[in-house]
């Protein structure tokens, strides 16, 4: 298995960070439509654990499922 890294010069990357520092509320478009909403804890280079507002455990999204991500006020 090849081991990929990620690019902190790129400004998705950036702003990911930047959304998980400030604990912002999230809504991603999954590629079969599906909305989910929550907070970002971590990325890495295959996966988002993003967390709902009620919800315990993180769910795992694989990066290549997600069409858009925007932060929520």
């Amino acid at each position: 298995m090849e081991i990929t890294t990620l690019d902190s010069s790129l400004p998705g990357v950036r702003q990911l960070q930047h959304w998980i520092r400030g604990r912002n509320q999230l809504e991603l478009l999954l590629v079969d439509s599906v909305q989910v909403t929550g907070s970002l804890l971590w990325q890495d280079p295959e996966f988002l654990a993003l967390r709902g507002e009620h919800e315990g455990d993180p769910v795992l999204i694989n990066r290549r499922m997600v069409v858009s991500i925007r932060s929520t006020p």
